[in-house]
């Protein structure tokens, strides 16, 4: 499990003692004790807000630190969200097969090129993984699956891991403050050559590519500061889970480093949540790689919080 950010929902198991909160059982047997809360402070002695107090525990008590999601989430809202990720990155081709849907798109991005559970009780079985291997051998592209956590039981998926743990960070698209250096923002409906170079670099093959990131099953934005050469990027869509929520996502930001910190990215989130708002979103997701402290750490400052984790394989 990745190191959780200030501001996520943890649970941490230590041991007791004199420098350690008392067992909330009154256990006097007890050896060890747990604290579940608001990570307030990751230093050391770590500090959890629980209950509206603040507990320190020293970082040689800890024993395991378990992340949670922001507020407590069903299996059927985590299929929600992924069905409105899926159908704004849904690839070039697409197909429903056993409860999953398969996804190519050239091979150009893992998203666009992956299998999802979005159908409660999608099938695991040999005919399932069969008929998605045919399909994707059929496009000369590897099986790859995204598995999100507790949509598949464990061990129901023998694969090869491909990527680490990725978060999807959620948050309501109301009383978003997301403000950056006053920069002008071009919106287009489409990816110009200039846009594709920034975000996956100049070597990027430009008809593979746009085709995919032009993609979505709903309205769709591109942002970019900077129009012949951009220095900072961001994609949105709007799209709706089965649920009927209306999901803004954001997908593809990117500034120049030789730009960061100057504001531009909270810029062009401002602007496509702006954007998103119009267009009858609801609320906000993001797909952030767990071990990308920097980004995990900005848009847990701009409200986002842990909805699901989950994983690339390929079978």
């Amino acid at each position: 499990m990745s190191e959780p950010f200030v501001g996520d929902r943890i649970v941490v198991r230590y041991r007791l003692g004199a420098a350690t909160p008392a067992d909330w059982r009154g256990d006097p047997a007890a050896a060890q004790s747990d604290v579940t809360g608001i990570l307030r402070a990751d230093g050391d002695p770590l500090v959890i807000e629980r209950d509206g107090a603040h507990e320190s525990i020293p970082r040689a008590a800890i024993t395991s630190i378990r992340l949670l999601s922001r507020v407590t989430i069903r299996n059927s809202e985590i299929r929600a969200v992924e069905a409105a990720a899926a159908a704004a990155w849904p690839g070039t081709e697409s197909a429903m097969v056993s409860g999953w849907l398969l996804r190519a798109g050239g091979g150009f991005t893992r998203r666009a090129n992956s299998a999802v559970p979005v159908e409660f009780g999608a099938d695991t079985d040999a005919a399932a993984i069969s008929a998605m291997r045919a399909w994707y051998s059929d496009r000369g592209l590897p099986t790859m699956i995204a598995l999100p956590e507790r949509l598949v039981p464990a061990g129901h998926i023998d694969g090869r891991p491909v990527s680490g743990e990725v978060q999807m960070l959620v948050r309501d698209i109301a009383g978003i403050s997301a403000r950056g250096r006053e920069a002008p923002v071009r919106l287009a409906d489409g990816p110009t050559t200039a846009w594709l170079r920034a975000y996956r670099g100049t070597d990027v093959d430009v008809e593979v590519a746009a085709p995919v990131v032009a993609g979505s099953r709903g309205p769709l934005a591109f942002a970019s500061i900077g129009d012949d050469e951009p220095v900072s990027i961001g994609r949105a869509t709007v799209t709706e889970s089965t649920d009927g929520t209306r999901w803004l996502g954001l997908t593809a930001l990117w500034t120049s480093p030789s730009r960061r910190r100057e504001g531009l990215a909270g810029r062009v989130v401002a602007e496509l949540v702006e954007w998103g708002a119009d267009h009858g979103a609801q609320r906000i997701y993001v797909q952030v790689e767990a071990d990308n402290r920097i980004a995990g750490n900005w848009y847990r400052t701009l409200g986002f919080g842990l909805h699901h984790t989950y994983r690339y394989v390929e079978i």
